[in-house]
C-alpha cells in the first residue's frame, strides 16, 4: 500500500524500566497538572498480554500508575479534602455544592441506610491491598496546593465494548418473576432472574463536553478507598 502513517514518540522505555520510574516520567506530570486544574487523560493502548494491566495496575511491591496516581493525589489534597457529600454530581456532567449541615444530614441518612456487613469472598481476601503496592519511600506529593480550596474526588469505571459502555460500578438488578412448579408443588426456580447491564449514553454537557450519562460517581476520601472501588469493578469486569 502506498498510504503511509508517520509517528513520533517522546520518550520510547526499555524492558527493564521501573514502575516508579514509569511513573515519574509519565504519570506524576499529568497528576501534578490534575492537582492545579487542569484536565488529564492517561491511557494504555496494545494488543492482548502486551502488559498493559501490569502498568497500569502492577502487584504488590510493584504497584502501577493507578495506585502510585492515587496515592499522590490524596497525598496532596489530604489535609484540604470537603466533608463527605459537601459537593454532590447533579448528573449532567456537573457539580453542585450543599453547605455542612445539609452534608451532614445526607451522611447520617446514608450510613443509617447501609446493610450489614457480609462476610468478606475469597476473592476479596486475595485482591492486593492499596498499601502493599507502594513503599512509603516512593510516596510523593504535588507542590504549592492551593490551600484555600476545598478538593472532592469522585470515582467511575466504565467498561466499552462494541460501541456498548457499561457501568462497572452499578449494582446488580434483579427483576421479580412468577415461579413454574412441579408436579408436588415445589418451585423449580427462583423468584428472581439477573436483568443484563444496558448501555449507558454519551452525552454533551452545556460546555459542550462528552460525558457517560447515568454513570455512578463515588466519593472517595483516600487512596485505600478508592482503590477498593476499583477491586469492585473488575470483579464485575471479569
Amino acid at each position: 500500500s502506498e498510504y503511509r502513517t508517520q509517528y513520533s514518540f517522546k520518550k520510547v522505555f526499555g524492558v527493564s524500566v521501573s514502575q516508579v520510574e514509569l511513573f515519574e516520567h509519565v504519570a506524576r506530570p499529568l497528576v501534578d497538572d490534575l492537582i492545579h486544574g487542569k484536565n488529564g487523560l492517561l491511557f494504555t493502548y496494545g494488543v492482548t498480554g502486551s502488559g498493559k494491566t501490569f502498568t497500569m495496575t502492577g502487584s504488590p511491591g510493584q504497584g502501577g500508575l493507578l495506585p502510585r496516581s492515587l496515592d499522590m493525589i490524596f497525598n496532596s489534597i489530604g489535609p484540604y479534602q470537603a466533608k463527605r457529600y459537601v459537593f454532590k454530581t447533579d448528573d449532567k456532567n456537573g457539580m453542585e455544592i450543599q453547605c455542612e449541615v445539609d452534608a451532614l444530614l445526607e451522611r447520617q441518612r446514608r450510613e443509617n441506610n447501609l446493610p450489614v456487613p457480609k462476610t468478606p469472598s475469597s476473592r476479596q481476601k486475595i485482591d492486593p491491598e492499596m498499601v502493599d503496592m507502594i513503599t512509603p519511600e516512593e510516596a510523593c506529593k504535588a507542590d504549592g496546593v492551593d490551600e484555600d480550596s476545598s478538593y472532592s474526588v469522585f470515582v467511575s469505571y466504565i467498561e466499552i465494548y462494541n460501541n456498548y459502555i457499561y457501568d462497572l460500578l452499578e449494582e446488580t438488578q434483579e427483576d421479580v418473576v412468577k415461579p413454574k412448579w412441579n408436579g408436588g408443588g415445589t418451585p423449580v426456580r427462583q423468584n428472581t432472574e439477573f436483568i443484563p447491564p444496558q448501555s449507558k449514553i454519551l452525552r454533551e454537557d452545556q460546555n459542550h463536553n462528552m460525558y457517560v450519562a447515568g454513570c455512578m460517581e463515588v466519593e472517595v476520601k483516600s487512596a485505600e478507598e478508592a482503590f477498593q472501588v476499583f477491586w469492585r469493578g473488575e470483579v464485575v469486569c471479569e
